[in-house]
């Protein structure tokens, strides 16, 4: 702000200019401070949401690899292995690599901070629950090659874990669902989502819009849940590798159909 052009020159003009221009300097270094410290406070929070992201993921792909480390030990010795136990492996095969390739197209699976006690935790809790199933699956049989069980006892022991990873699938649904649900009171006292939905960019960031609820995803895990019930209890009138087979073409028709789900999501909103 310029002082008043005027040739009769007194102290208190002067005064008055000189406090206005320290007044415009004053508020000019208050705005610059804010805008750094809003840009610093945005970058750390957006390098804290990339920290827990990328650690939960590497930290669950480091148990997946346990998983499939004891699936290979097993396929190594292809030649040597019986028909049923090559069937084994070929169910946990599928169930695994697919559920990795799942959790990595997974929009919403670790985007939200885990705190003692919220859905997210329950979540990754599920996710935990799962990897125990995948490896109970994967050391079902002997490393050497050898059937330990009978053909029919050990298509009924990977048949009932795969029930129960299906449970915890639909589970893992039914807490995404109660997430895009719930609300919070912002500071405002205005209601907003507690867990808004993730932009998707190739930087994901939180916004704030509510979720979509996914209810297609529920319904085709519930779906695949069912029909591997009904193997289950059908599983006298079915064959050890009927049942083997049955499962495998499953597995891999629910991974198609979540995939179809996920790229739908993907989708830009209209």
């Amino acid at each position: 702000m310029g002082c008043p052009k005027t040739r009769n020159k007194n102290d208190e003009s002067q005064e008055n200019c000189f406090r206005l221009r320290e007044q415009d300097a004053h508020y000019s270094i208050e705005a610059e401070v804010r805008l750094v410290c809003e840009i610093g406070l945005r970058c750390r929070q957006k390098a804290r949401s990339v920290f827990i992201v990328e650690g939960h993921h590497r930290y669950t792909d480091i148990l997946f690899g346990f998983v499939i480390r004891e699936l290979f030990l097993r396929l190594q010795n292809w030649v040597q292995l019986d028909h049923a136990v090559k069937l084994h492996l070929l169910v946990g095969t599928t169930l695994v690599l697919g559920s990795w390739i799942g959790f990595r197209r997974s929009l919403y699976r670790s985007s939200y901070q885990v705190k003692f006690f919220n859905l997210p935790l329950f979540r990754f809790v599920a996710d935990q629950l799962m990897l125990i199933l995948y490896f109970r699956v994967a050391v079902l049989t002997e490393v050497g090659g050898r059937q330990s069980v009978a053909a029919g006892d050990l298509a009924n022991s990977t048949t009932k874990l795969i029930v129960y990873v299906f449970v915890l699938y639909t589970v893992w649904d039914v807490l995404g669902i109660w997430m895009a649900k719930a609300k919070t009171t912002g500071a405002d006292g205005k209601e907003k989502p507690r867990y808004p939905d993730v932009s998707k960019s190739k930087e994901p960031e939180m916004t704030n819009q509510e979720q979509r609820p996914n209810w297609w995803g529920l319904l085709i895990s519930f779906g695949g849940l069912g029909l591997l019930v009904l193997f289950w209890l059908l599983r006298d009138c079915l064959t050890p590798q009927g049942e083997f087979l049955g499962t495998t073409a499953w597995l891999l028709l629910y991974r198609w159909f979540k995939e179809m789900r996920t790229s739908w999501r993907l989708l830009p909103r209209a």
